[in-house]
This record gives structure tokens, C-alpha cells and sequence, in this order.
């Protein structure tokens, strides 16, 4: 490969991690269709932690220190990115690794690109409180002043790091990373299965949620829910016996695909985050296979060009359109074309595109949005 990058991650396949998924499909991406090739640099390794993904090689982080982390650097890479959510990348819950930044900067002296992805950005919640967590925000604004280039995954995040970094905070909305079919069945072809998808969050679908739960399976005629991802602890009482759940607990991209490319809806709670959609990967894969996204409860604000009723349905909406509406799959069609339609926009090609431009040294012609640039904030 004519040009080699170092992608810093918590975890990599097999271990199951979000941004470390993420930062794989990028690599892949990168390399077929771009000659970017990819090492990566595991934050948290585990036993299960290979030498090789993919084709791709894989180092150890062992001493969690500046030295530690300067000696794994391989030779001949040119650009270090950090996929960077911050909890992960604490070693405890009093942690403040301030020394990434000092990394940042030693990186910079030894005349290597850098560029940091923020998947998250870090907040405290208590009940339905939600605020920055100053603490490690220092991080966060720490890693933002000292990189290259900064790069997120939703406008309200855009927001924030404009205030901290120097230069303009590239955006780009997250991609579905169990795939983007070519061909996507209309919701009449579909079996009549709702999926939820996700993290131990699905919780939040469940508690205190059973009635609102059986009301939507009765609106669409489901009889198949299926709960896809790490095991959790719930009854489904309510729905026996008309709806069938099905406990897949975790299965192969291909497989969570296959499911999504045969139901009709998939259910998904982002009230933990109601200005930041566009960065959920669960969201972005429901829209990538054409299901009928439904939205928890409200609606959202609009945001990142995902808007209520246009790009998905919450299910207050939908209980309370008349029982007998007519040709009620055709319109619930159309929110899952827009749907599906929006998602075009920033496919895993676009973002492997910017990418490409972000990790060289050309300024990018970018399909999607960059922040103002503004003065470095005050400590």
C-alpha cells in the first residue's frame, strides 16, 4: 500500500465493540477501494485479541503510558487516528488520561498526521439529568487543541469541539456496520417481524414499556420480535402468545443483516441522547436495510437532516392513527424510503472517501459539514 495509517481502538474483533467495528469496515474500505492500508493499536486487549484481523496487523497496548504508547507506533505509518469514545479508554472510574494528549503532541514532533474521531463525548447522567462531565471533558477539549484534524459523528457534537479545536470539525454521520444491502424488499414483501437491536440498552425498550410494546406488534400485525444482541434479563409476558420473541443474542453481521433485510420495523430508544441520532449505528442500520425505523415514545428534535415522520415514526404516532387507515403500509413505505433515501448520503463509500482526503495532506472536498472554524477556547 502506498500509504499506511495507525487506527487506535479500545477493542477489536473478536471482542464486540462498537468503535472497533467501526474503525474495521473503515480499514476494509480503505484498502479495497482506496490503497490506505491499516495496523491497529488495541487500547484494551484481551486474551481473545489476535495478531492479525482481517489482514490486517494488530499490536498490544500494554504499558497505558506516553512511552508505553509512542514505542507501538509501527514504522511506516504516516497518520495515527484515535477512534476515541472516551469511558472506554478509562482504566478506572477516577481516570483522566490526560497523557493521550501529551501522545497527540509528541506524535505531531515526529512529523505524523493526526486526526481524532469522537464517537462520544462525555456527559454524567443521574436519573433524567443529563450534563458534561467537566472531568473528563478536560480530555476531550485537551485531544481536540492538539489534533490535526477533528472529526464527529453528529452536529451537536460539530457544536461543541468547534469551541475547542483550531481548525473547522469535519462531521460525518455514522454507517450501518452490519452492512448496506444493494437490494432492499419494499415492506410488503416483508415477514412480519419487528427487530430491536443493540446493547444492553434495549432495556430502556422494555421497562415500564410492555403496553406500548404489545400496542405497536398489534398495529403492525407482528408476530415475530426479534431481540438481537447481548443477552439481558427480561420477560416478554405481555406478548404471549400472539408474538413469538426470538433470543438470538449475538449473531455475525451477515446473519443481523439477513433478519433486518426480512422484517419490517426495528425499534430503537435514543432519548439518553435526543440531539445526537446521527450517530447511532443501530439507527443507521435499520435505515441502511429499509426497515420502518420507529423512535421510542416522542419524537426527536430535527437534527442532521433526520427529521420526525419523514425518516422514522415514533410510537405515539402510530398508535394514534385511526385502526382502519387505508393503505396504512404504503405510508408507512414512504417513511422507510425516506428513510433509507437519507441514509444514501453517508454511505460507508462516502465516508471512507473523506477519510481518505482527512488522513493526506490535501484539504478535502467534503460532501458533508464542517464546523466553523473559531479561537482556541479558554482553559
Amino acid at each position: 500500500m502506498a500509504t499506511r495509517i495507525l487506527q487506535i481502538v479500545p477493542r477489536l474483533s473478536p471482542d464486540v465493540d462498537g468503535v472497533g467495528d467501526y474503525a474495521l469496515l473503515l480499514a476494509q474500505r480503505l484498502r479495497d477501494r482506496n490503497q490506505i492500508g491499516s495496523d491497529f493499536l488495541v487500547f484494551r486487549p484481551s486474551r481473545r485479541t489476535r495478531s492479525r484481523v482481517e489482514g490486517f496487523p494488530v499490536h498490544r497496548l500494554e504499558a497505558h503510558t506516553v512511552a508505553g504508547l509512542l514505542e507501538r507506533i509501527p514504522t511506516g505509518v504516516s497518520t495515527v487516528v484515535l477512534q476515541y469514545s472516551n469511558y472506554p479508554y478509562l482504566l478506572g472510574k477516577l481516570d483522566t488520561p490526560l497523557w493521550l494528549v501529551t501522545v497527540l503532541t509528541a506524535l505531531k514532533r515526529r512529523g505524523l498526521r493526526t486526526v481524532v474521531m469522537f464517537h462520544e463525548l462525555p456527559t454524567l447522567r443521574y436519573r433524567g439529568l443529563r450534563c458534561p462531565n467537566l472531568v473528563q471533558q478536560r480530555v476531550s477539549r485537551g485531544l481536540a487543541r492538539a489534533a490535526d484534524v477533528v472529526v464527529t459523528n453528529n452536529s451537536a457534537f460539530q457544536r461543541v469541539l468547534s469551541g475547542w479545536a483550531t481548525e473547522p470539525v469535519h462531521c460525518i454521520p455514522n454507517f450501518s456496520t452490519i452492512g448496506e444491502p444493494s437490494n432492499v424488499p419494499p415492506l410488503s414483501d416483508r415477514d412480519r417481524a419487528l427487530v430491536v437491536f443493540g446493547s444492553s440498552d434495549r432495556l430502556r425498550l422494555y421497562h415500564r414499556n410492555q403496553a406500548t410494546l404489545r400496542q405497536v406488534c398489534q398495529r403492525l400485525d407482528i408476530h415475530t420480535l426479534y431481540d438481537v444482541g447481548r443477552p439481558i434479563d427480561w420477560t416478554f409476558d405481555q406478548l404471549a402468545p400472539a408474538v413469538k420473541v426470538v433470543r438470538t443474542g449475538f449473531l455475525p453481521a451477515a446473519e443481523v443483516s439477513q433478519l433486518m433485510l426480512n422484517a419490517v420495523a426495528g425499534l430503537f430508544d435514543y432519548r439518553r441522547f435526543p440531539h445526537n441520532l446521527a450517530k447511532s449505528t443501530v439507527y443507521a442500520a435499520y435505515c441502511a436495510h429499509g426497515l420502518l425505523p420507529l423512535c421510542n415514545q416522542r419524537p426527536l428534535r430535527s437534527q442532521d437532516g433526520i427529521v420526525a415522520h419523514q425518516h422514522y415514526l415514533d410510537t405515539q404516532a402510530l398508535q394514534q392513527l385511526p385502526q382502519q387507515t387505508p393503505n396504512l403500509l404504503a405510508s408507512l413505505q414512504t417513511v422507510a424510503s425516506n428513510a433509507h433515501q437519507q441514509y444514501s448520503t453517508h454511505r460507508l463509500d462516502d465516508c471512507a472517501r473523506v477519510f481518505t482526503a482527512l488522513v493526506g495532506t490535501a484539504v478535502p472536498d467534503l460532501p458533508v459539514s464542517a464546523g466553523p472554524h473559531r479561537a482556541r477556547a479558554s482553559s
